[in-house]
């Protein structure tokens, strides 16, 4: 019967909410719940440590790549731009196993004109100089080892001081000029003789190398000089700027190019850009690769280092060998060295040009361009410092044609000659005339002589 078949059903749902309500949990209180949490067991000071270390494991971890990825994506940039950045022409010459130069050489002609950058400079900076020049001649110019585009010099740390000192110690005076001397005379037969334009340490460079290979070099042009014994006049001055203005933006710029830091810096705009006023794309371009090259700071930083051993190494050189009084040498200064120094630094860097003049090279032709500062001539003053080297590039040929006659006469003159041994001969042609050194020069020696004075 319907009643009864729906009451049936209405039991069925009762027993059915019963059990249900049977199965669920009674609900707790807040009491209760407090009293169950107080009885569970605490973690052992073990099991702090271990959850402990896994954060502090991460929190390592995000550090680490925090630090690394910069610095990888940097490096992994200086790679991919060496190559694309390398100004052309201009190659990378091998001068011993485990090592290359970059060389660039313009124009045609001799005598080839060697251009040496300042302290912690690369070729870039005689830029506009050497085009122009190389209307005239064939202008060569190059980057030290570590810097640019060159490669840092190979050091066996395995070896002995004693030995490793004996080789010579690389970012020295007497390590570049055997560099150097590779570079133009074994590996790229640049024919001598040179003339070598400088400026600042370039200019140590420079005149050590005319002083050894006398007769690879005819004439010397010196872009405000740096001269030995200047950091025993005024030394705290000169010592304090050398750390103010070098040293320390130096070691900044090498520990941010180091970490990857300053290419963020770049390319997130917080880098400062009175650096890169007036560049070209391309300019900017290598300007902004070789303030992001570690190797080149590092560099930079040690031929600062050891200025105190370069200078000690010319010390020397001037006991053992005169300088040949046959060397044009020719100084172009400004009215100071630099106007951000103080006044004992440009009055030291002054004193030291003069006893240059006076007591080293006493022949000195000398430039004075007003109102210029020392520091800026070689980004300011070029065309004054064009028709400098070019006088100097005119007095060479002219002393190269006279010795060339005389030999050609004396030659004339002998009795029984050969057409085939004549001064006209092929052979003869072919065959440079080094220019004849003279040892006895009127040079005063430093250790000889009067010692620098204010």
């Amino acid at each position: 019967m319907p009643s009864d078949s729906a009451s049936s059903t209405r039991r069925r749902r009762h027993g059915d909410e019963s059990s249900q309500s049977e199965q669920r949990p009674a609900p707790t209180s807040r009491s209760t719940r407090s009293v169950t949490s107080a009885a569970a067991p605490k973690p052992s000071a073990e099991h702090i440590l271990i959850r402990l270390a896994r954060r502090c494991g991460w929190i390592v971890v995000y550090i680490i790549i925090a630090i690394a990825t910069p610095m990888v994506m940097n490096h992994a940039a200086l790679f991919k731009e060496r190559e694309a950045l390398m100004p052309t022409p201009g190659s990378l010459v091998r001068i011993n196993p485990h090592q290359r130069l970059f060389l660039r050489c313009l124009g045609h002609g001799t005598p080839v004109v060697v251009m040496e950058a300042p302290m912690g400079e690369t070729h870039g900076v005689y830029e506009k100089l050497q085009v122009s020049l190389a209307k005239h001649t064939r202008v060569c110019s190059y980057d030290r080892a570590g810097l640019g585009f060159s490669e840092r010099p190979l050091v066996n740390h395995t070896v002995p001081e004693k030995k490793a000192k004996a080789r010579g110690i690389p970012h020295t005076v007497e390590f570049m000029v055997e560099d150097l001397y590779k570079l133009l005379v074994e590996e790229s037969s640049l024919p001598p003789p040179y003339v070598f334009v400088a400026s600042e340490m370039g200019t140590l460079i420079s005149r050590f190398f005319a002083q050894i290979f006398d007769g690879s070099v005819a004439g010397v042009v010196l872009v405000d000089p740096l001269v030995e014994g200047v950091e025993n006049l005024e030394e705290a001055a000169v010592r304090r700027f050398w750390k103010e203005s070098r040293l320390f933006p130096w070691q900044q710029q090498q520990l941010m190019a180091a970490t990857g830091w300053y290419r963020l810096a770049l390319l997130s705009g917080f880098a400062s850009k009175k650096r890169f006023e007036g560049l070209s794309d391309l300019h900017l371009a290598r300007k902004k690769h070789l303030l992001c090259k570690p190797s080149h700071w590092q560099s930079s930083v040690e031929e600062l280092f050891l200025l105190n051993e370069t200078m000690a190494q010319i010390q020397l050189l001037w006991r053992i060998k005169s300088f040949p009084s046959n060397i044009s040498v020719t100084m172009v200064t400004g009215d100071v060295h630099d106007v951000s120094a103080s006044d004992a630094v440009n009055k030291a860097w002054r004193a030291s040009q003069q006893h240059l003049l006076e007591k080293l090279h006493p022949g000195c032709k000398h430039r004075q361009l007003a109102g210029a500062a020392g520091n800026t001539i070689l980004r300011d003053r070029v065309p004054q410092l064009h028709e400098a080297v070019l006088a100097v590039l005119d007095d060479v040929r002219t002393q190269q044609e006279k010795q060339q006659q005389a030999a050609k006469d004396s030659k004339a003159s002998e009795p029984g000659e050969s057409k085939t041994s004549g001064p006209n001969s092929p052979e003869s042609d072919k065959a440079p005339i080094p220019l004849p050194a003279d040892a006895s020069s009127t040079f005063v020696p430093p250790s000889q002589g009067p010692p620098l004075q204010l």
